[in-house]
């Protein structure tokens, strides 16, 4: 069908996906796909479950390398870019080039560091498989951790340590857990959640330095003062973008930016992933999301137009937290006029607005009609009453 090349950077959700769509798409084309990691696709999502010690390592994978030599893509493990040269259409590793007519970025981020954190040998940081698997052998052995970033990462973290049964402290530097999506009211339902299963939570708390001896963490000294003597620290105060090799349009703070099909500033490049800025035409502003059901629409729609076709990124993302006896999901934006209800000790909604506009919901117990808040914010739908999506009835 052609003699097209193209190069994808980065192997996980997105850059697997766009080259599952190429191959499908494109019978012909040379498709090569570069990562840094050691082994093929996983699943991330269900690293904390790995993590916790519920679930084997292997049904983590996603793929194994037969999965890219069926399909005639060419992968390449622990292989690192270190330059982009957009104007000769060139892949830099080092060792070797690729050239492409069509690129793709999907390199994501890599965990913010501590400032005072000098390369602690007990001090974790989690985003890939061999993390995860350091973390979940560090935590059956720990007797007591402290957890740092009160994200959804954070949680995980928190859980894990504690359902080996370690004694742990999570600390949470703002008022409340995930104050981004939650009110204290709501997230109160999650700290409850969290102690029943041992853990500590600490808000309003944020650790300023740590005690050492011979290069590992002895404790935790708290902007307080107060000191939390421990044996492991796991942080997840967020990402950096991993987006230094390339020269396109970044934020201040290195996200890649594309327009609506997902396309950069540079001829012939495209982005996709956590760590990508975009227009939405859903939201009708720019945007960053970072789930994994929506680094898989982003692969797909950037495979799309990288094929020649334009087709607009309009994905309704969806989080979720899936360590209690209650369902956690967070749908859409959650940067609008907020209207909130606690139905009962384990229900509560979070609806928020653009004007008169649905454009995001947290759901903690009571999720019916997910789908349908979806498609509201999807279709841009107004509401006069904005009170009456908090009735129950309303979603019978």
């Amino acid at each position: 069908m052609s003699d097209r090349k193209f190069v994808v950077i980065g192997d996980g959700n997105a850059g697997a996906t766009a080259a599952k769509k190429l191959r499908e798409e494109d019978e012909e084309a040379e498709i090569t796909v570069l990562t840094d990691e050691s082994e093929p696709l996983y699943n991330r999502i269900m690293l904390k479950n790995y993590m916790k010690g519920t679930l084997p390592k292997q049904y983590a994978r996603v793929h194994d390398e037969a999965w890219y030599e069926k399909r005639d893509i060419d992968l390449h493990l622990e292989t690192r870019v270190t330059e982009v040269d957009t104007g000769e259409k060139k892949v830099e590793t080092g060792d070797e080039n690729f050239s492409y007519d069509r690129l793709l970025v999907a390199t994501g981020g890599s965990p913010r560091k501590l400032p005072f954190d000098d390369g602690n040998d007990n001090v974790h940081y989690m985003w890939t498989m061999g993390d995860a698997e350091r973390i979940k052998n560090d935590a059956e052995e720990c007797e007591k951790a402290v957890v740092i970033g009160g994200g959804l990462l954070g949680i995980d973290l928190a859980v894990a340590y504690a359902e080996n049964d370690a004694e742990t402290y999570y600390l949470i530097r703002e008022s409340n857990w995930w104050h981004r999506g939650l009110d204290e009211e709501g997230s109160d339902i999650v700290h409850r959640k969290l102690e029943e299963k041992g853990v500590n939570v600490m808000t309003e708390t944020e650790a300023s330095d740590f005690e050492t001896e011979d290069g590992k963490v002895t404790a935790a000294v708290l902007d307080s003062g107060e000191k939390i003597e421990c044996d492991s620290v796991a942080v997840a105060i967020g990402q950096t973008p991993n987006s230094e090799f390339i020269n396109v349009e970044k934020t201040d703070g290195g996200l890649i930016r594309t327009d609506k099909y997902l396309k950069t500033s540079s001829d012939d490049v495209f982005a996709a992933g956590n760590m990508v800025e975009y227009y939405s035409p859903t939201f009708e502003r720019r945007t960053v999301n970072g789930s994994w059901d929506h680094s898989e629409e982003m692969g797909e729609c950037a495979a799309e137009n990288m094929l020649g076709n334009e087709e607009a990124f309009d994905y309704v993302n969806t989080y979720g937290v899936g360590h209690f006896d209650v369902q956690f999901l967070a749908v859409g934006d959650w940067s609008g006029e907020a209207l909130e209800r606690k139905y009962s000790d384990d229900e509560y909604r979070r609806l928020f607005f653009d004007g008169d506009r649905l454009v995001g919901a947290v759901m903690i117990g009571f999720t019916r009609g997910q789908e349908r808040i979806r498609e509201m914010i999807h279709d841009k739908e107004e509401f006069d009453d904005r009170e009456k999506l908090l009735e129950k009835s309303f979603w019978e």
